[in-house]
């Protein structure tokens, strides 16, 4: 019996790769069990753990001056010399995992961090310290709702007031400017981002106001955001010939959309990104069993989350599909097919903080549940 194993990643408990390992140790005892195991991502928090599994990678280390936090950060990325590929993941550079509710501030916080590493590798590739043809940015899970400018001021980007005056590049001031100056660096690389939603930046409602509350805005803040990214676009929009603003992706708080519009960078779906990186050696008809699942699995893992993603790919599939989350929190017009079983953490214990102190031990118990299903 084949089985594909392909969790996400649990917020707040572990990674993907984690939680597929400690399903796999668990199936692993059943010697009729063929495992396949492909830990998802979406480009969000975990990215990098599964391009490691997936790729043949050397770690490296950049340390990158933090201006908000007026220190110098560790930034990791990923670098195949065979593939001549670098991965890196904004959840490990300015996520929300990162920061203490206390600290969330998008109308200050900023994607430089990025536009400074891409701006140090590209002086390697230059330096012939590497050879790198893609870059591969993960993007999801950020604090930040800044239309990637942060990121594009380290890269060329000026803002300007009426005065002439450059601008800090960070939401606060977008509604000052009135023109712009970008003199481009010519990579040497293609850049590519994944990204973990499909939901549009602009919209009633889009990523800014669905996403903008849980990165710690208030309303009067995503207004003041929502009208400084309208106003920037409105400005490049023209020159750099972008189509219509109802297709600027909201992944990362529009950090995909606005390394899109200012670097053409390709915007990879992360269905594609599954199906194409992660599942590209499955053949998907010869599964027999899948096991996916999430800590949270809600309406939002429809909206290009991995675990949406398996399900879609498998939906027509007479074969049984398991969803181990951490908990499920479904609207009543959402209904799932008759072959996916669920089983959630939270029914082993007491309350949900106990669910994630004792993940493992409910992720083993789980597992144990559908080998008995499946023995069934």
């Amino acid at each position: 019996m084949n089985i594909l194993i392909a969790p996400n990643s649990f917020k707040g408990c572990a990674d993907s790769v984690i939680i597929a390992k400690i399903i796999a140790g668990v199936l692993s005892n059943v010697k009729e069990y063929n495992l396949l195991i492909k830990p998802l991502s979406d480009g969000g928090d975990g990215f990098l753990s599964v391009t490691e599994f997936i790729d043949e990678a050397n770690l490296l280390t950049y340390l990158i001056k933090d201006n908000y936090r007026d220190n110098l950060k560790k930034c990791k990325i990923l670098y195949s010399p065979k593939n001549k590929t670098i991965w890196i993941e904004t959840a490990q550079l300015f996520g929300l995992k990162l920061f203490q509710k206390s600290e969330l501030n998008p109308l200050q916080l900023n994607s430089e961090l990025l536009g400074k590493l891409l701006s140090v590798i590209h002086q390697d590739v230059l330096n012939n310290k590497i050879e790198v043809e893609h870059v591969f940015v993960g993007v999801g899970g950020t604090a930040t709702i800044d239309f990637g400018i942060g990121a594009c001021s380290k890269l060329g980007l000026s803002l300007l007031d009426s005065s002439n005056k450059k601008l800090e590049p960070i939401p606060m001031y977008f509604n000052e400017i009135t023109s712009y100056h970008f003199n481009k660096p010519l990579f040497p690389f293609k850049l590519n981002c994944v990204v973990d939603v499909d939901t549009k930046l602009f919209g009633n409602p889009g990523a800014i106001e669905i996403y903008g509350k849980q990165k710690g805005a208030s309303d009067s803040d995503l207004t003041i955001i929502k009208s400084g990214i309208e106003n920037i676009f409105s400005l490049v929009s023209k020159d750099l010939k972008y189509e219509a603003i109802n297709n600027l992706n909201g992944a990362g708080g529009g950090l995909a959309a606005g390394l899109n519009l200012f670097f053409n960078a390709k915007i990879i779906p992360a269905k594609d990104f599954i199906k194409d990186y992660i599942l590209n050696d499955i053949d998907i008809n010869k599964i027999d069993a899948v096991i996916t699942g999430e800590g949270s699995f809600d309406y939002q893992s429809f909206e290009g989350k991995g675990t949406g993603i398996i399900l879609k790919l498998f939906e027509e599939k007479n074969i049984p599909v398991f969803l181990i989350n951490g908990s499920t929190n479904l609207p009543l017009k959402i209904t799932l097919p008759k072959n996916v079983f669920i089983i959630n953490l939270i029914d082993y214990f007491e309350n949900v903080n106990q669910s994630i102190i004792n993940y493992e031990w409910g992720i083993i118990q789980a597992s144990k549940k559908v080998i008995k299903y499946l023995d069934n």
